[in-house]
């Protein structure tokens, strides 16, 4: 079966990994036959987003978890677009998807991004048990998570990878003159960390590392610490305590750039690339784009991380939250070219088996046609 007819369905007003990742797999999948509109509440991101790059949307308003008003604005607009596949990315969302999946011939997809605990009490069980025809999630921890809490079947849960566009992300990637722009020396180690400025992904911790190896000038390479991401509006006075704690270190050796959108060219000027996460990660985007591009990697024990890195084999792993243990992965190597050359040379035959957008997408379009099946229609 093909050609079948999508809506992503998201709730969220803020831009992050999540959100990204929808519009991506938007126009991966209009562009492929496939016909795909994101449904999306007046003034977020993500709608913002889509609008731009010329992508289908709804906007739909959304009030609690379930109204008559937006529930008769979602059926009618299914209807009228011929949608064969809801997919759901939030809490609020999949209330309003189970009652699709009730009142219509919809199949409906319930997605999981975060390896947060799931929220099983009244309510939200049945929602989870019966309101959906099948789940994606980004971490096999989270399918073992809901697989024993019953929240869902195992054979109705699939593991989705993190995967990118290996013809974006690849180790050729031009920079330019961005070394020029930002003021770093062409002699200096560049280590990198990515994200939306959260206290889950750890920067307070990359900060406080990287002062701790700035202080060590005379038995390391010349080091450049830059940041690449923007804090939510929730976030705000994390990011201050973090712009805090990099002292007077900030605006020479440890950079805050903000949001980026060609983040190829900072991953092409990293030479090691850290996901300092102590809390929620899954599989991120980000160790595929670095193992694609042949950057040495460094993550914590949290989530679906080790999933995607093998310690000592395609990166180093850290215990989430110890300055020093991030400090030693990143001695080690800084003080090891060979075994930073096999490492980076194992991701990147790895990532171009199991970590490309055509493998992910594979894996996507294998679920919703098995939730199709499951309404009856397949």
């Amino acid at each position: 079966m093909s050609g079948f007819r999508i809506a992503h369905f998201e709730s969220s007003m803020e831009w992050g990994g999540q959100e990204l990742r929808i519009v991506e797999q938007t126009e991966w999948l209009n562009a492929h036959g496939y016909p795909t509109a994101i449904i999306a509440r007046p003034g977020s991101k993500i709608l913002e987003q889509a609008q731009r790059r010329g992508l289908p949307t709804f906007e739909l308003p959304l009030r609690g978890s379930l109204h008559p008003s937006t529930l008769t604005a979602l059926l009618r607009f299914l209807k009228r677009e011929r949608i064969d596949v809801l997919d759901c990315h939030g809490s609020r969302d999949s209330f309003y998807g189970a009652y699709v999946k009730w009142l219509t011939s919809v199949a409906v997809v319930r997605s999981r991004h975060i390896t947060d605990p799931v929220n099983y009490k009244g309510l939200h069980g049945f929602i989870w048990r019966r309101g959906n025809h099948g789940v994606l999630v980004t971490a096999a921890k989270i399918r073992e998570l809901l697989v024993a809490r019953r929240f869902a079947r195992p054979e109705r849960v699939t593991v989705m990878p993190a995967g990118v566009d290996p013809m974006r992300f690849h180790p050729n990637v031009d920079i330019g003159n961005l070394r020029e722009t930002l003021g770093i020396d062409g002699n200096r180690t560049v280590i990198a960390n990515i994200g939306m400025i959260r206290p889950d992904k750890g920067q307070r911790y990359f900060v406080e590392a990287a002062r701790t190896l700035l202080a060590d000038s005379e038995n390391l390479p010349p080091l450049t610490f830059i940041q690449v991401g923007e804090a939510t509006t929730q976030t705000t006075a994390y990011r201050e305590e973090v712009l805090k704690a990099a002292g007077d270190a900030l605006g020479r050796d440890i950079l805050f750039l903000g949001y980026q959108d060609e983040i190829e060219r900072y991953l092409a000027l990293a030479d090691i690339v850290v996901i300092a996460s102590v809390d929620t990660e899954a599989q991120t985007r980000l160790i595929a784009q670095a193992a694609l591009m042949r950057r040495n990697i460094i993550a914590t024990r949290v989530g679906g991380l080790p999933e995607m890195i093998t310690d000592g084999e395609t990166g180093l792993l850290c215990t989430p939250g110890d300055v020093g243990a991030l400090c030693d992965a990143i001695r080690k190597l800084l003080s090891s070219p060979l075994l930073a050359t096999k490492l980076r040379d194992v991701a990147y035959e790895r990532a171009q088996r199991e970590m490309t957008f055509e493998h992910m997408m594979s894996v996507m379009l294998e679920a919703y046609r098995q939730a199709i099946a499951r309404t009856g229609r397949g």
